[in-house]
């Protein structure tokens, strides 16, 4: 139970840190150690010094006061007092000091393993199958990527830390209290170690239920307000605001809950510890009365169990809470160890650079599967075999769900073909040359990606100043046809575009999109639904762009609806159910001999 919580949240721990990092927390824990031990010793410190300064002559009495006093050659008790405290405040200022540091490397280094498993956790979404990734959402991977990390180090690792910590005070006060009175052991074994057991038990399903619950409910959350403030105008125009914000604030109700059981579950411990400890004492009285021991024994039994249980409790609340917090914060560990097969943990292969592309691109029969497919469903592409020429314009035609836009996936290589392979100049296309591919290509699809900024940041993709070359993005942007636009604004390329480029027309995104593509000298352009979302003059002045583009060698591959956006292409192929079915030209379609 206990045991097995802890030694997960362990192992779990283990496996992110580096070997450097696991001897950094082996000195964190002795240092914590030395912290814990130090703050049980400075307590135990106070009782006999308090004990000699309220007794008249205490000092001479004393066994261990006495010989210090002779040996420093103190006339009087009460000099010898004032420096005694002086010393103690001394020494809690430097036990302090010491314990403030090694919190702060403690925190430190926890922050350093947080930044490591945020820095893992972007590595593997990044690298995650296209497929996979697209399944997952935006939310659930920023949740996965940034805010679970985040619960993992404040709720797992530091509570791990604070675990060993408090189980090391209780261990030196147990082991101090076992030497100079065995039976009290007994007495608060019987009163502290089944509490402590039972309250774990009573909590511990509960707690991790509302960690599940919560690690729903925030991904949730995220694409409700995603949805809520992205789609401002249309849900407006459709009188849907107020109905996401009700879906939104039922979410928060539910997750406001269960944090205030949360806050309940923390503060419960020590009111049951407390009420238990009270308990004891009681008992301990019952036994003076039925028992041997007089009312000296009485008050000294009293006075000691009430000094160990006054310190054992805050000890035995944070084990319990820091438990809880373990218990309830699982679902971070079950989170972080999605996708950790094999499979999705492969370092890219050394990448061969540069890519000639001189001559032609080739599909040799291409054929491919989604893994979500039954084995007796048809291939989404099947037998694909073209040869397109540097240079070439081509069109890609077919109803939804044709596999035009899965064969795009394979050049760009998001998808691998299980079977056939594309070659480039004769040589195959590998995962040794991805990055030499990408310089290459670039791609264009309905909803162009658009940042928060300027239009020069977008679209070089946020290049630093020194490193933006001007004349090949003047170039780009004269290829997408946006120099009489951008001429248009008051701060040209500096011009802001808000969100998701809200500052522009759908042409102009898109246009902004094709520049991207002009300034990476893209040899290969993909254009992916480019025109399907615009209107018939938005949809012209794409075109125009695309016409320019049609008079360089750059190979060109539409996928369109609209049959006037292939206009100046050579070749134009039709899909269906993964196949290639017919090739036709432009003016055969738009004469309707097909």
């Amino acid at each position: 139970m206990i045991n097995g919580i802890i030694s997960y949240s362990l192992r779990s721990v283990s496996y992110y840190l580096t070997v450097k990092q696991k001897r950094q927390a082996v000195v964190q824990f002795i240092l914590l150690l030395i912290s814990s031990v130090l703050d049980v010793f400075g307590l135990a410190s106070l009782v006999p010094v308090l004990l000699v300064a309220a007794e008249p002559g205490g000092v001479h009495s004393s066994r261990f006061f006495y010989p210090i006093y002779q040996a420093l050659g103190f006339s009087s008790e009460r000099s010898f007092l004032v420096a005694l405290i002086v010393v103690l405040l001394i020494f809690f200022l430097l036990k302090n000091i010491f314990s403030t540091w090694v919190n702060f490397l403690q925190a430190r280094f926890t922050a350093a393993v947080g930044l490591d498993i945020v820095r893992r956790q972007l590595r593997k979404y990044l690298h995650l199958p296209f497929w996979n990734f697209t399944d997952l959402g935006s939310s659930s991977l920023i949740n996965s990527t940034l805010q679970v990390p985040n619960s993992y180090v404040n709720a797992i690792i530091r509570p791990l830390f604070v675990f060993f910590s408090e189980l090391t005070v209780i261990a030196v006060i147990t082991i101090a209290i076992l030497v100079y009175k065995p039976v009290l052991i007994a007495v608060l074994a019987f009163v502290l170690v089944p509490t402590t057991l039972l309250t774990y038990r009573a909590l511990r399903a509960r707690s991790q239920a509302i960690g599940n619950q919560l690690n729903v409910l925030r991904p949730a959350a995220l694409g409700i307000v995603s949805d809520l403030f992205s789609g401002f105008v249309e849900l407006k125009l459709a009188g849907r605001q107020q109905r996401f914000a009700d879906r939104l604030l039922r979410n928060q109700s539910d997750v406001q809950d269960l944090d205030a059981e949360v806050y309940l579950h923390s503060m419960l411990p020590v009111r049951i510890i407390e009420m238990v400890a009270i308990i004891g004492v009681l008992t301990i009285f019952l036994y003076s009365l039925y028992g041997s021991t007089g009312n000296g024994g009485l008050i000294a039994l009293v006075g000691m169990f009430a000094a160990a249980a006054y310190r054992l409790m805050p000890s035995v609340n944070r084990l319990l809470t820091s438990m809880m917090h373990l218990k309830q914060h699982q679902y971070t560990i079950e989170n972080l160890e999605l996708f950790r097969a094999p499979e999705y943990d492969e370092m890219p292969p050394a990448q061969q650079l540069p890519l000639s592309f001189r001559h032609e691109l080739t599909l040799d029969n291409i054929s491919f599967r989604f893994p979500s497919q039954a084995p007796e469903e048809a291939p989404a592409l099947q037998n694909i075999s073209l040869r397109i020429r540097k240079g070439d314009k081509i069109g890609f035609i077919g109803t939804s769900g044709s596999g035009k836009t899965t064969l795009m996936n394979i050049l760009l290589r998001f998808y691998r073909e299980q079977q056939g392979q594309v070659l480039v100049d004769g040589e195959p296309l590998t995962p040794q040359h991805i990055q030499a591919w990408y310089e290459l290509v670039g791609y264009v699809k309905q909803d162009t990606f658009l940042m928060e900024a300027s239009i020069k940041d977008n679209i070089t993709l946020g290049a630093p100043s020194e490193e933006i070359n001007s004349e090949r993005l003047h170039y780009a942007i004269a290829q997408a046809s946006l120099t009489d636009f951008v001429a248009t604004l008051p701060d040209g390329l500096d011009t802001f575009i808000g969100e998701r480029g809200s500052k522009l027309s759908g042409g102009q995104r898109q246009r902004i999109g094709i520049a991207r593509a002009m300034y990476k000298k893209a040899q290969v352009l993909i254009l992916d639904e480019a025109t399907s979302a615009l209107d018939n003059e938005t949809e012209r002045e794409v075109n125009e762009a695309i016409n320019a583009l049609a008079q360089t060698d750059i190979t060109i591959l539409i996928i369109a609806h609209r049959i006037t956006t292939l206009r100046e292409c050579d070749q134009i192929y039709e899909l269906k159910q993964g196949r290639v079915i017919a090739e036709h030209q432009y003016q055969e379609l738009v004469q309707g001999i097909v």
